[in-house]
């Protein structure tokens, strides 16, 4: 059974893997369709929803819930094209 203290780090580490996804993206280090943006996404979105299970915090679980499920279509579109999307994960400016 988990504590209340590892249920509040695992959703602050939720919070800094969306957080952190959301800034790379912003400042062109990562392209939205790609898996890493994706899996940073799935991977704090994951940790949001555990917390927000654990707090029965209903709207924060069918959000968070909604991202986790929108971070794993990106992923699934990503491995159906074969992992590549002709493009880099690194934004590069032309």
């Amino acid at each position: 059974m988990m504590t209340e203290t590892t249920v509040t780090i695992i959703g602050w580490l939720g919070f800094i893997f969306c957080t952190v996804a959301y800034l790379l993206l912003n400042v062109k280090v990562l392209r939205f369709d790609g898996a890493l943006y994706q899996t940073l996404n799935v991977i704090g979105g994951l940790g949001l929803v555990i917390s927000a299970f654990y707090f029965a915090d209903t709207p924060n679980l069918a959000a968070n819930g909604m991202w986790v499920l929108i971070g794993l279509f990106g992923l699934a579109r990503y491995s159906r094209r074969g992992g590549r999307s002709g493009r880099s994960n690194r934004v590069t400016d032309t």
